[in-house]
């Protein structure tokens, strides 16, 4: 089939794939990640493939509308995500409504939490794919292509003509990631490179996993929950190595990847191999990824990383309050938390004699929240010293054990998806605990972040390494520059227009 993978329009630069989607302060905007490997399996099994990215592109709904016309598409893969799930319904009404004939496909974490609540937003939805979903597309569209029972899609809900919502069997989640395409290679087919940009990594710089999965159960942390699982899947070392040779190879504009996996350094010993098969094949390439505050790493691993090219680990910190980490079920064994900021500063310090930055992620308004336990949260940020840091107010997504605790005790105080952003398309919690205010956690990130960012230490750190390493200085002067207007001003907490039809701009 001729076949249509959209990332819809939204707010320019809306950053729909990353963990908590909105427009960043940043400047951040994520790889349409899961939906670029989705259009390499569908490439695979011979399909005739378009993908577009319309935040990244400036894509408007019209133009998307005559690129389906022009390209003869006759199905459409669209992602979606919480806050901009009413948009994204919007923009498939439209399609439809210009071509009647299309087959629609919706993806993403927000309807596969919410599958039949999606669906009966509107009759012109046709079905959803649930948690990974690369398979299930390729299967769906097999089955559209041959006129075959979409009973038989595994992990699809979907509407019969007579209006009957169907839940098929659930896909197990796939095993062999090797058996995926290397999502580099659909970015470079498809997509323009220097449009994506994470704050604290060089520019331009390509995103791709070397696991699924997270064997810890944070409750606010939405992708195990909604996608992933928390059962570790891992790709072979030869086969990310091979992806790191493909990008070196045939992609020269890229300064860094970023691997995007949920938890990386879990397995220590395949970690170390991983390292040493690119040090071995003399990779010159540096790479980032998440990685937990507390796993101990020794100075050994560490500089054994960075030797194969460990350039900095994003580390979600998230609070400098021991109960509030208890709260969240940061950790699988409470009896962790009690050393866990110990941990975490012997983690940055380790990293640092490694020559690995760490950027640091803080939240505040999960449970136990208190205003003294934020303050403890900015005086930890600090302290820990960090390259870059981000604060988020809780946002909490629906197929999250956060979001069934923040319903369950009356804490979301606004129903409306559009209202987790600002009219900007910003950060905007709903979450109103007893003694804080959505509007003070958005807030306090406010000050947070200034009290950061423009502290006299911080800028002259700033100032020398800028001035020390050109890679950086690019990176600095790209990220201040957009960060500079926030530190300023702030957040806009007036929410979203949800009202509104999707953006008009022209591509």
């Amino acid at each position: 089939m001729r076949v249509l993978f959209l990332n819809p329009p939204f707010h320019p630069r809306f950053s729909r794939e990353q963990r908590s989607p909105a427009v960043t302060k940043s400047g951040t905007l994520y790889y349409p990640k899961w939906l670029a490997t989705a259009a390499g399996v569908a490439i695979k099994n011979g399909h005739e493939v378009d993908l577009v990215d319309a935040p990244a592109g400036g894509f408007s709904v019209q133009a998307v509308i005559d690129r389906i016309n022009a390209k003869n598409i006759e199905a459409v893969i669209c992602d979606t995500s919480t806050p901009s799930i009413i948009n994204d319904v919007s923009v498939i009404e439209a399609l439809v409504t210009a071509n009647p004939s299309l087959h629609t496909l919706m993806v993403g974490r927000h309807v596969s939490s919410l599958p039949k609540e999606t669906l009966a937003m509107s009759p012109a939805l046709q079905a959803v794919a649930i948690r990974e979903y690369e398979y299930t597309v390729r299967d769906w569209l097999e089955a559209k292509a041959c006129g075959a029972d979409l009973a038989d899609v595994d992990g699809l809900v979907w509407r019969r003509h007579d209006g009957e919502i169907v839940s098929n069997k659930a896909r197990e989640a796939i095993k062999n990631l090797d058996e995926l395409p290397f999502v580099s290679e659909v970015y470079k087919r498809f997509l323009h490179t220097p449009d994506y940009f994470y704050g604290h990594s060089l520019w331009p710089l390509v995103v791709f996993d070397s696991s699924r999965g997270c064997p810890y159960h944070c409750s606010f942390c939405v992708y195990p929950q909604t996608f992933s699982g928390h059962t570790m899947r891992y790709r072979s070392v030869a086969n990310v190595a091979d992806e790191f040779e493909y990008v070196a190879k045939e992609m020269p504009e890229i300064k860094t990847v970023m691997l995007e996996d949920d938890t990386f350094i879990v397995s220590k010993p395949r970690t170390l191999e991983l390292a040493n098969e690119l040090i071995k094949r003399g990779n010159k390439l540096p790479f980032d990824a998440n990685c937990r505050a507390d796993i101990g790493a020794e100075g050994e691993l560490l500089s054994t990383l960075h030797k194969a090219g460990a350039r900095l680990f994003c580390v979600g910190f998230e609070s400098g309050d021991v109960e509030v980490i208890n709260g969240m079920k940061k950790n699988n064994d409470d009896r962790r938390d009690a050393k866990y900021h110990e941990e975490a500063h012997k983690f940055v310090r380790r990293c640092q004699d490694a020559g690995i930055m760490v950027h640091g992620c803080f939240m505040v308004g999960n449970l136990n929240e208190t205003p003294a336990s934020m303050e403890k949260t900015l005086d930890f940020a600090k302290k820990l010293r960090p390259d870059t840091a981000q604060f988020f107010p809780i946002m909490v997504y629906p197929g999250t054990v956060a979001y069934q605790e923040a319903k369950s005790r009356d804490y979301i105080q606004i129903e409306d998806w559009g209202a987790w952003l600002t009219k900007d398309g910003l950060h905007n919690s709903v979450v109103t605990l007893p003694n804080i205010t959505h509007e003070q956690l958005v807030s306090f990130c406010d000050r947070a972040r200034r009290s950061f960012y423009l502290a006299p230490s911080y800028l002259v750190y700033k100032i020398k390494q800028s001035l020390t390493d050109r890679r950086e200085l690019q990176r600095n002067v790209k990220g201040f520059m957009t960060l500079s207007k926030y530190l300023l001003h702030g957040s806009d907490h007036t929410k979203t227009d949800t009202t509104s039809k999707p953006q008009s701009a022209t591509a």
